[in-house]
């Protein structure tokens, strides 16, 4: 993840079917997603913060003229890009510096690991290692007391391998921009303990050269006993301290609109990132980039044919009334062209119908598929099923052969219901009959395998080793989060996140005061009679 200070929206492909039969005057509007619509041409697409950001995806060309041209003798013409810039500029890629540092990282953190690990049974060990080596040196008694100490020390030391390797030997969650405060205080903090026992033992201990062993068994304990208590602060620091749910954030993807809340505890700005990233990528709807249903509506074909072509319009003043000093300025001449586009596109009740009318075509498709799918899994299933009936057939299919045989007969249905809803660059052919054929295996109703397609996440792609994200704040990214702490978390993936922004915004839970009443009075009830009431 990387930290910029601070964008691209593509639209559905075409339908390459033919223009439509018949006469024009009397036809309904066509469905969403469809090139051939006789719904009004927007003058300039809609504009998006994401709209210079991503992937694009290449669209095919249409088949007419892109510009219209007048000419004439007095004409002054201004002309106007669909292409915004960017508000944000790019972050850099991975350089070698950062690469570099997180080496060294990794490098010092085992490092420390291991001299906490070895420290201790190397205190005990270095008397016998002097008298091993030949250098003069007192005699060591080790009476029954300093042999318990010993094992005390063999178990602890093997509690804090266990512990290290629980909470720490792990795969890093996130490369975070900026250095993690918390987790370098504390490692500065063992290296401090570290220095400090071993001072203390080449000073005192091993240049003065005491008899009593049952010394270096204690101190040698007090260091383990330290390193021990200092894990426990870090697992209450780093782990337990953002359990407890302090705040609420509040998370809108852009440009689809899906919106969640999820509770987090204290935490970093980078911290609270990761954790919006992992709730995106577990409970979000996967968002499908040839299919943004809030965003274009009905103007899905005209957005479509303009995005393709990256039109420039231009306004021409053909009667020559524009010069002197009446002439429009380039920032109200743009404000004119978007008050325009918008006028002639943002018809409610044309949007309706579109969505109204892509509804039913979806739903229609479904249960068409619904239907097939059941038909041709009742037959397969009745001929797996059907023992006695053996006799009668010709042949008998293994899971491969029915599994063909099933896409077979729904393969219509469902290529129109994937077709209809964009998915078809999800699910390829190889990969529904692995399917078909796994739920035949494992006698699965035709429902489960419905469900693949149904869903609002698309299937389970192959391991993902990165996924490359930047955060956009006011604030620097290792500060705490508070009340109305606002950032931008901004995909640079080519994969579905392509051109995605998550919008997050920090609120604090209030403090409950909860207090206790008592029922025993509201428990009384009275029976009003009325005079027209019957009795």
């Amino acid at each position: 993840m990387s930290t910029v200070s601070a964008g691209g929206r593509r639209a559905p492909p075409k339908d390459f079917r033919g223009p439509p039969r018949g006469d024009v005057r009397v036809m309904k509007p066509r469905g969403r997603g469809y090139s051939h619509s006789d719904v009004g041409e927007p003058f300039i697409p809609r504009f998006s913060a994401v709209a210079s950001e991503g992937v694009k995806m290449a669209l095919p060309p249409e088949e007419y003229g892109e510009n219209t041209t007048v000419l004439t003798g007095v004409t002054s013409e201004h002309s106007y890009s669909g292409d915004d810039r960017p508000m944000y500029d790019p972050p850099l890629g991975r350089v070698v510096s950062r690469r570099c540092s997180r080496v060294l990282w990794l490098g010092a953190a085992g490092l420390i690991s291991i001299i906490s690990l070895i420290s201790a049974p190397l205190m005990c060990s270095l008397p016998f290692a002097i008298i091993y080596l030949g250098y003069r040196s007192p005699e060591i008694h080790c009476e029954v007391d300093c042999q318990g100490y010993l094992l005390l020390l063999g178990i602890k030391t093997v509690l804090l391998i266990v512990a290290i390797w629980a909470i720490y030997w792990r795969r890093a969650a996130a490369d975070l921009p900026r250095l993690y405060f918390a987790r370098a205080a504390l490692s500065f903090f063992v290296l401090f303990i570290l220095f400090a026992f071993w001072l203390f033992y080449t000073v005192r201990i091993f240049l003065e050269q005491h008899s009593n062993y049952t010394y270096v068994v204690t101190y040698a304990l007090s260091l383990i006993d330290a390193l021990l208590y200092t894990h426990y602060i870090s697992v209450i620091v780093l782990e337990l301290r953002r359990l407890r749910q302090e705040y609420v954030v509040t998370i809108v993807r852009d440009p689809d609109g899906e919106s969640k809340t999820m509770s987090i505890g204290m935490m970093s700005l980078q911290e609270a990132a990761i954790q919006a990233l992992r709730f995106h990528e577990t409970y979000f709807p996967s968002y499908n980039v040839f299919l943004d249903k809030v965003a274009y509506g009905f103007l899905a074909p005209n957005v479509a044919r303009q995005s393709s072509h990256r039109l420039r319009f231009k306004m021409y003043d053909i009667e020559g009334l524009g010069g002197g000093t009446t002439e429009i300025s380039q920032s109200n001449l743009r404000a004119l062209m978007e008050a325009t586009s918008r006028r002639r596109t943002t018809n409610y009740n044309d949007i309706l119908q579109e969505e109204c009318e892509w509804e039913r075509r979806i739903k229609k498709r479904k249960y068409r598929l619904i239907a097939s799918a059941e038909e041709a899994f009742a037959q397969v299933q009745n001929i797996v099923d059907s023992h006695t009936g053996q006799k009668n057939l010709c042949d008998v299919m293994d899971s491969a052969t029915a599994a063909q045989g099933v896409f077979a007969c729904i393969m219509r249905p469902l290529n129109k219901y994937l077709r209809q809803t964009r998915q078809q660059p999800r699910h390829p052919a190889e990969a529904v009959t692995h399917h078909i054929e796994r739920c035949l295996s494992m006698r699965m109703n035709y429902r489960t395998f419905l469900q693949r397609f149904f869903s609002n996440r698309f299937p389970a792609k192959d391991i993902v080793a990165e996924s490359k994200w930047s955060i956009i704040s006011d604030e620097q990214a290792s500060v705490s989060i508070q009340h109305g702490t606002t950032f931008i978390l901004r995909s640079h993936n080519k994969d579905d996140d392509a051109g995605v922004q998550l919008l997050c915004t920090v609120s604090s839970l209030p403090f409950f005061n909860l207090t206790e009443q008592s029922r025993s009075s509201n428990n009384k009830f009275a029976l009003k009679i009325r005079s027209e009431s019957s009795v």
